[in-house]
């Protein structure tokens, strides 16, 4: 049975109306026949609502509340529908997979989108994503301890002991991670105070990615190679940002379609320019008063075309996705969004390198993508473990 206080239709957000009334022929105003406690609700609040503000509502609870129930399904938001209710954070989707959900939008990636991906496998050759833990000479971030690793000799055995900082070399940036900066609010509305306080939880954590994987159709978008082909050429140790009219060429290039669940690769060329430098230089690189780096243009634009391509995740060879630190030219970053309002994971500093090359040989841009993270109760971030099956 539906709980909660019913809003009347005065409560509603105008663009939240707007959803419900431009997705009528979808929904055609039926009920499932699967949903008789909606029905009694229904009959239950009936003499309160007009038939249409009722039918928004009902469709709204079913969607946030009792989705795993009645087997109701609808038109993903469109993106002038974000925020899904008002008072949340900008561009949000609070709300989308319910008011409790921890996976974000790895709902996208049901056993069919797995399975659908996992026929694209063809040769079983496979191309590990992920750098070695001790990687980078010092963290990007200087404030991160380089990994240290010990070997505990005993005698008739031989254990290790790490210490890591998980966003030190390859990682999923978790939900935990990045909140939206003017509220510090986390998705689905969780606080700091959740996360450290002293009524701390798990809510959200890293290990929801891990219990439930990242599996998937992987894609490949080369803009480093696409680039050098067109001459243009940025500055991977500068904030300069990728126009999104860019990353949309390279898949017309490559000739790639998007599905809903897939995840997002993308190459800058940011960890080939790394390696190039002299270790000094590399050691230096983190230390500088401004430590920026290239990456994706984080505009209303960016963030729209990521939201209707309904990515699963998204990664790079950056050390933060988007160019950071991020401008904001829409006030937000695309961390904010990404991470706290739909609940989506962002790859960091994944080894792009060798994919590319086989992506590139194979003229094939999709594979199937698996990542299992680490299963760190509460975490904020971890080494993705990732690898893409050809």
């Amino acid at each position: 049975m539906m709980t909660g206080t019913v809003p009347r239709s005065a409560d509603l957000h105008p663009r939240d109306a707007h959803f419900w009334l431009r997705h009528d022929t979808a929904l055609t105003g039926k009920i499932p026949s699967s949903t008789p406690a909606a029905m009694s609700h229904c009959k239950d609040v009936s003499k309160e609502h007009s038939p249409g503000s009722l039918k928004r509502f009902l469709v709204l609870k079913l969607r946030t509340e009792n989705a795993e129930l009645t087997g109701f399904t609808m038109a993903r938001p469109a993106f002038e529908d974000l925020p899904l209710q008002k008072g949340h954070p900008q561009f949000s989707a609070w709300g989308l997979w319910g008011k409790d959900d921890e996976l974000g939008t790895l709902n996208l990636l049901t056993p069919d989108v797995r399975k659908q991906a996992a026929l694209g496998i063809q040769t079983g050759d496979t191309i590990p994503l992920s750098l070695p833990i001790d990687a980078f000479v010092q963290p990007m971030n200087p404030v991160r301890k380089p990994c240290s690793h010990r070997i505990i000799a005993k005698g008739h055995a031989n254990d290790d002991e790490l210490d890591i900082n998980t966003q030190g070399s390859s990682h999923w940036d978790g939900l935990r991670h990045y909140p939206y900066q003017s509220t510090l609010e986390y998705y689905n509305g969780v606080t700091q105070a959740d996360i450290s306080g002293e009524a701390a939880n798990l809510k959200i954590g890293v290990h929801n990615l891990a219990r439930s994987t990242i599996t998937g159709r992987g894609v490949l978008l080369d803009w480093f190679a696409w680039s050098q082909q067109h001459g243009i050429r940025i500055d991977p140790f500068a904030a300069e940002g990728i126009p999104i009219s860019q990353i949309k060429a390279v898949a017309q290039f490559q000739n790639v379609t998007f599905s809903p669940g897939d995840i997002l690769l993308i190459r800058t060329g940011w960890l080939s320019a790394y390696r190039a430098l002299p270790v000094n230089e590399q050691e230096s690189l983190p230390r500088r008063q401004v430590r920026a780096s290239c990456g994706i243009e984080a505009s209303e634009e960016a963030i729209r075309w990521h939201w209707e391509n309904a990515f699963a995740a998204v990664a790079s060879d950056t050390v933060a996705y988007e160019a950071w630190p991020s401008p904001r030219p829409c006030g937000v970053a695309m961390h904010e969004v990404f991470l706290s309002g739909w609940g989506m994971p962002i790859g960091e500093s994944f080894d792009l390198e060798a994919l590319a090359e086989k992506c590139s040989k194979e003229k094939r841009w999709t594979f199937m993508f698996v990542s299992v993270p680490l299963d760190i109760p509460g975490g904020v971030a971890s080494p993705p473990s990732a690898v893409a099956i050809f």
